[in-house]
């Protein structure tokens, strides 16, 4: 198998940083960083050609794509997905004065969530509900993703979350934060914390604006909540299937043993207006919890590592591996005839105890399987992260460690 080792923020040149332009309005437990996305664009794609990201989290695809030229689907379980792309990619004049709101509105807002007042004190759930009021009644549709964002930065402090990190978590920390907080005047604070988020999204959606995006054209499909018909649209991407061909499909699916990313914006959902019942709905459709049985992927290499982890005698880390293969090559199975050239997979070789188990021979060896031919794949050291670090894994119980390689897996269509 042809193997490259690189560095790819020093390979991709033409991106200053993994979080310039838009990149950083707001955190996201595992996001792609763009110097990937803009290898495979540079290598593998022409002006006007389409990718195709199933797993798309904030959005990271888009917004390169937006920047070269390209058009793009994106597809995410997470209804959050909106919002990212519509901020990240806003190509209008926009000035600080936008993002004005009435910090006493008087018809505050109040999440459908029964655990809402587990993560904030009477005080700031007060301040904030008036605030999230004037976001949801007044805000010109337009300006809403924008504004949400130093709305969302704001709750995220002014609760018993740990806003360091993107998983919703009570630290002791955060208590004592809150505690702190309540002991000072809090709502100066408030105010001027919402204002300093805010000039940082004028100033990035500005620099995104220096970089000339395209007019290109940008699908989206999130789940979503239609309140008023009580329907709930969920886009469980293993099951979804292409109305349309795309050149290039580029993507980093969330890994086995994954952080729980719908979870981890429960707090952010619920101000957003999204139902309890709907988060939670969403949860149970997240790889690999969603309980995905054999008989869709076909590769020695899995059969190899399922042996190895039945050794184990765990029954939940035997179910999240079956179930994590089978739901990527269900994905796969039910869309690669409609990719014209190039799928390229960033995923990291996860260690399940002391297994350490290669998601990319997996993968290749399923697309092999359907036709497609390996190129090479490239090995990129792991520089920096955004997943919360844990002792404990919350979705086996285990002790967790972090992947120290992300491996670009690139396939072409096979003649």
């Amino acid at each position: 198998m042809a193997i490259e080792y690189v560095l790819f923020r020093e390979l991709v040149k033409d991106i200053p940083s993994t979080t310039y332009a838009t990149h950083d309005l707001y955190m996201h437990p595992a996001k792609f960083i763009p110097q990937v996305v803009r290898y495979v664009i540079n290598r593998y794609t022409r002006s006007g050609d389409w990718l195709f990201d199933p797993f798309a989290g904030y959005g990271t695809v888009a917004i390169e794509a937006s920047l070269t030229g390209r058009n793009c689907v994106v597809w995410d379980l997470n209804p959050m997905l909106y919002l990212f792309i519509s901020a990240s990619l806003y190509n209008e004049p926009v000035s600080l004065s936008d993002f004005d709101v009435d910090f006493n509105y008087d018809e505050p807002f109040h999440p459908r969530w029964s655990n809402i007042t587990y993560w904030h004190p009477p005080e700031f759930y007060s301040a904030l509900s008036r605030m999230w009021g004037y976001w949801h009644d007044c805000v010109d549709p337009k300006l809403k993703p924008l504004i949400a964002i130093p709305l969302l930065k704001v709750t995220r402090y002014f609760s018993y979350s740990d806003e360091k990190i993107a998983k919703l978590y009570r630290s002791k920390y955060a208590e004592e934060k809150v505690r702190k907080l309540l002991t000072s005047n809090w709502r100066v604070k408030l105010e001027k914390m919402y204002w300093d988020y805010a000039r940082r999204v004028v100033e990035r959606v500005r620099e995104y604006q220096r970089y000339n995006p395209r007019g290109i054209e940008v699908v989206v499909l999130g789940s979503d909540e239609r309140i008023f018909t009580s329907r709930y649209i969920v886009v469980d991407a293993i099951k979804e299937k292409l109305d349309r061909d795309v050149d290039v499909v580029i993507t980093s699916p969330p890994y086995l043993q994954a952080q729980e990313y719908i979870r981890s914006f429960k707090l952010e959902l619920a101000w957003l207006g999204f139902s309890e019942n709907f988060i939670s709905l969403l949860s149970k459709h997240e790889i690999p919890y969603n309980n995905i049985e054999e008989g869709h992927i076909s590769s020695k290499t899995y059969e190899v590592f399922k042996r190895e982890v039945e050794k184990l005698k765990h029954d939940k880390l035997l179910e999240l591996y079956v179930s994590y293969f089978n739901s990527l090559a269900m994905f796969l199975n039910n869309n690669h005839d409609r990719v014209r050239n190039v799928i390229a997979f960033f995923v990291g070789p996860v260690k399940v105890r002391n297994i350490r188990i290669p998601i990319d021979v997996i993968i290749k060896e399923h697309l092999e399987y359907l036709g497609w031919i390996h190129e090479k794949t490239l090995v990129d050291t792991i520089v920096a992260r955004r997943l919360f670090k844990v002792d404990v894994n919350p979705a086996t119980g285990i002790r967790d460690e972090r992947t120290p390689t992300e491996h670009l897996l690139i396939m072409r269509r096979g003649t």
